[in-house]
């Protein structure tokens, strides 16, 4: 298959003020040519300047929210310290404890933090008052240049390229904009552009999943509306990787290598759960007992998403049938999906037309996952695993589309294998079982607690996507 690059002619300098000499007829030598050329990086040279784009996933979200017990298991500063980056020097948005959540308390003077759990049931571990965030939760916000992880949760592939705060990102009001790419001291440069600034040889990019989730997590998928059209999509995406490749070479000379990765099968994350397990961890009887058409409003409901637990449980039985918008049903589940593989159709023929750019099978990756790996830290805890068990056999956090510590190492090994097999480098896979995951958060474990999800942490697994 034949593939391009983007056309860029190297220039080597010219010696102007000699050339003016010689003209006026001054007597000096013939020095040697000065050749400028900038050379490409190749071999170990290409991993010294690594730079991270993308959404959530990039960021290290977990639990519902920004928090340093994620960021530093993000899959971005796994491959930095499987580059041999030093501890500290590879710099990301660091959030302090409690964490950044992305939904609202009752209270609005308080921002919510990540979710935890006490065994079995699920709510936001703390909050803090909005006026202090700056003063106590914002680590490195004083960073002199734009972060190498520049993930911001809650962007879609159009906010890569356009947005530069919560004024103008598509989902309208996402302060995650704000407090990571700084724009108040920057300028307005938006994500692709401040990644780019850094001269990178490397550029990790994970974008294009919230362009589906966010209509999949409304329970009301609509083309055009909530999901992004496969076509324009495809624009959008050959605009970003050559909008980074330019950028990087205007400013060095050289083409970073890219290495991308395509949108998961939005089965392949606990959120989304199919019908007979909601009904076992809501404690419903089977259809026999309680007929589809009794127990969904969408009676050819193909998945529920997981906050109907909390709808459920604070509506009774009187609340069925379920709000349709707590299920996907057989036509909403097809729009998702073949905006997912319009999607990946798109981002493989970008990738099959760039040399230095190479493809990571996210979607391939996470389908692989076993069973258990996928399944919820609460449906584990039911099905009669332990909490630690639980919590060390999924591969996924406690909003149910995040991963947790284990699952973000093993997304950084898919990345370094990519990278491996593209550049016949041997860069040192990340041990999995250093990985551990509390989602306690330190809160002692009630083994006898019911099995539950707060309001507000049902709020805060899909608020991101809002």
């Amino acid at each position: 298959m034949n593939k391009h690059t983007t056309t860029l002619t190297k220039i080597p300098a010219a010696a102007a003020v000699l050339l003016a000499l010689l003209a006026a007829g001054c007597g000096v030598d013939t020095p040697e040519p000065v050749d400028l050329t900038i050379e490409q990086p190749t071999g170990e040279a290409i991993f010294s300047n690594y730079v991270a784009i993308g959404n959530s996933l990039t960021a290290g979200f977990m639990d519902g929210g920004l928090v340093r017990n994620g960021q530093v298991n993000s899959y971005p500063q796994l491959i930095a310290s499987a580059l041999g980056y030093p501890a500290g020097s590879f710099m990301q948005p660091l959030i302090a404890m409690p964490g950044i959540g992305s939904t609202s308390l009752v209270n609005t003077n308080y921002a919510a933090g990540v979710l935890h759990s006490n065994g079995a049931s699920i709510a936001v571990v703390d909050s803090t008052l909005r006026t202090d965030i700056q003063s106590t939760l914002l680590l490195t916000a004083q960073w002199p240049v734009a972060y190498q992880n520049l993930g911001v949760p809650g962007a879609t592939l159009s906010d890569g390229m356009n947005a530069t705060s919560s004024a103008n990102s598509q989902s309208p009001g996402n302060s995650y904009f704000d407090f990571i790419l700084r724009n108040s001291v920057f300028g307005g440069v938006v994500m692709c552009d401040q990644a780019a600034s850094l001269g990178p040889t490397l550029v990790t990019c994970w974008l294009g999943n919230n362009d589906a989730l966010g209509g999949a997590t409304s329970g009301e998928p609509v083309l055009g509306t909530n999901v992004t059209p496969p076509a324009a999509f495809a624009v959008m995406y050959e605009a970003l990787l050559d909008r980074v490749t330019s950028t990087v070479f205007a400013r060095t000379g050289f083409e970073p290598i890219i290495i991308t990765a395509n949108v998961p099968d939005i089965a392949s994350t606990p959120y989304f759960m199919p019908k007979a397990l909601f009904r076992t961890l809501a404690g419903l009887p089977g259809p026999d007992a309680l007929p589809d058409a009794n127990l969904f409003t969408e009676a050819d409901a193909v998945f529920v998403r997981f906050p109907a637990l909390s709808y459920l449980a604070a509506a009774g039985m009187g609340g069925l049938p379920l709000p349709q918008e707590y299920t996907l049903d057989v036509a909403e589940t097809a729009v998702v999906a073949d905006a997912v593989d319009g999607f990946n159709a798109a981002i493989a023929a970008a990738v099959d037309e760039r040399d230095h750019v190479h493809l990571y099978d996210a979607h391939a990756a996470l389908d692989g996952l076993s069973q258990a790996q996928a399944t919820h830290f609460l449906a584990l805890v039911g099905s009669g695993l332990t909490p630690v068990a639980a919590a060390a056999t999924t591969y996924f956090s406690l909003d149910g589309i995040h991963p947790n510590n284990r699952g973000y190492g093993h997304v950084a090994n898919g990345f370094i294998a990519t990278i491996n097999e593209a550049l016949d480098t041997s860069i040192p896979s990340i041990n999995l079982a250093g990985l551990a995951w509390d989602p306690t958060y330190g809160i002692p474990i009630d083994d006898k607690a019911a099995t539950g999800l707060s309001p507000e942490a049902a709020r805060a697994m899909d608020a991101i996507f809002r």
